[in-house]
């Protein structure tokens, strides 16, 4: 009789919670194949100070602030993501949620790095993206002033800001992270629950 066994996959507990994770956020994250507007560019905001974009930026608050509770992650949220096609999304900081209306990118740095991301509407994936280390880009407040952003902060979270930055843009323009990955093959899922103890910015 053979004392073969077959090997099971690892983190097998870990990768329970995840999808737990997943679909106790889809009633209000919309996940690519099931909203179009995901691929397509969003329309710029028309009325900023008006009653309705309010409404929408809280909503999208109170979104980004319901996620982070239900899973302990999400840096940023495009309102594309939550069904509201316009440009506009909220970033989190320790300090404060941070809104950026119609943005517009105006400088990046020839200097770039890689970094695994993963994106609230292709869940559970992680795509090893490569983005400039910094960006400048103009955008309006909530009071409809016009900002500008030119932080070029080389730390770990500085970087991160940026990066955050240039992936809620790329929402707002139709572009998904696992659409600009050097190769599909790169692509993998969030199995381990150790992978971003190590995860590193990688120069290219």
């Amino acid at each position: 009789m053979s004392n073969w066994k077959p090997t099971p996959p690892l983190f097998t507990t870990y990768k329970k919670l995840v999808f737990k994770e997943a679909a106790a956020v889809s009633y209000f994250i919309y996940q690519i194949g099931e909203f179009d507007q995901l691929r397509k560019p969003s329309e710029e905001v028309k009325d900023i100070t008006s009653k309705e974009t309010k409404a929408k930026i809280a909503y999208l608050k109170k979104c980004l602030l319901k996620y982070r509770k239900l899973t302990g992650k999400g840096r940023g949220i495009a309102a594309v993501q939550v069904g509201i096609p316009e440009r506009f999304a909220i970033i989190y900081t320790p300090e404060q949620l941070m809104t950026i209306i119609n943005p517009r990118i105006t400088k990046s740095s020839s200097q770039k790095s890689k970094y695994p991301e993963m994106c609230m509407s292709a869940n559970p994936i992680i795509a090893p993206v490569i983005r400039p280390a910094w960006i400048e880009f103009e955008y309006y407040d909530e009071k409809g002033k016009l900002q500008h952003w030119t932080t070029k902060d080389d730390t770990e979270t500085g970087r991160m800001m940026n990066r955050v930055f240039q992936h809620e843009i790329d929402h707002m323009d139709g572009i998904i992270n696992i659409d600009i990955v050097a190769s599909p093959k790169e692509l993998i899922l969030d199995s381990d629950p150790d992978f971003y103890t190590t995860a590193k910015f990688e120069e290219v």
